[in-house]
């Protein structure tokens, strides 16, 4: 396989220690005394679930948990073939990954990538005491980008992912608060089973928009585990 070299402009971002507890999910020890949660809890436990009450009583719960547990390996595995190309690691057992076909289809769209800053990054903020791993800030395009890779059984639609758009937010300010440098866009690339990708990209006034329900989300959060 052709591989595509990428330049990499790595930042130095203060290391953070991620932990899985029961009972509050994932959080991130920023030091000895503080921890924040992560932006993925954040939103799972503040996201409205109705749809996906639906369709496991729909498909039943033995299949549901078959799907889910598929669908997550494949990510995970995808996941994994994204970092490994950008860090110019050599792919050559591709076969034998879950993800591989997943990572194909997207292939193309990580050759729109370079000057990678960071991969797969723990960022946190302190103004929203909030905390999470990025997949990736880079030049899209020639644009410094936070860019999120997802995966998905049939394409998307946009009213669909709102939460993505949040958690991309929040990279998006917390390596700015951490770093000083503000990237000019957010890009969702989602990699389909068809074998297509879509791209989903928010300017710096749609950031502002939902930056806005970031906070309110965070709000509600630390509501529901104040009590």
């Amino acid at each position: 396989m052709m591989l595509k070299k990428f330049n990499h402009l790595w930042k130095e971002i203060p290391k953070i220690k991620q932990i899985n507890s029961e009972d509050k999910g994932r959080v991130y020890e920023i030091n000895s005394k503080i921890s924040y949660p992560s932006i993925t809890t954040v939103l799972s436990k503040t996201s409205d679930k109705s749809s996906l009450v639906k369709w496991r009583k729909r498909v039943g719960e033995e299949q549901a948990r078959k799907v889910t547990k598929a669908a997550t390996t494949r990510g995970t595995s995808m996941h994994k073939l994204c970092e490994d190309y950008l860090l110019n690691e050599p792919l050559d057992d591709l076969g034998s990954t879950s993800g591989e076909f997943l990572f194909r289809g997207i292939r193309p769209k990580l050759d729109l990538i370079d000057n990678v800053r960071c991969l797969e990054t723990q960022l946190h903020s302190n103004i929203l005491k909030v905390a999470g791993t990025v997949d990736c800030i880079a030049e899209y395009e020639g644009k410094l980008s936070v860019i999120d890779f997802k995966t998905s059984i049939r394409p998307k639609k946009e009213i669909w992912i709102r939460d993505y758009f949040l958690q991309g937010c929040f990279y998006f300010m917390a390596y700015r608060e951490l770093v000083g440098e503000m990237p000019f866009q957010v890009c969702i690339l989602i990699s389909v089973q068809d074998g297509t990708t879509q791209t989903f990209t928010l300017n710096k006034k749609d950031i502002i928009k939902y930056t806005n329900e970031l906070k309110e989300r965070i709000d509600k959060y630390n509501g529901l585990t104040s009590n």
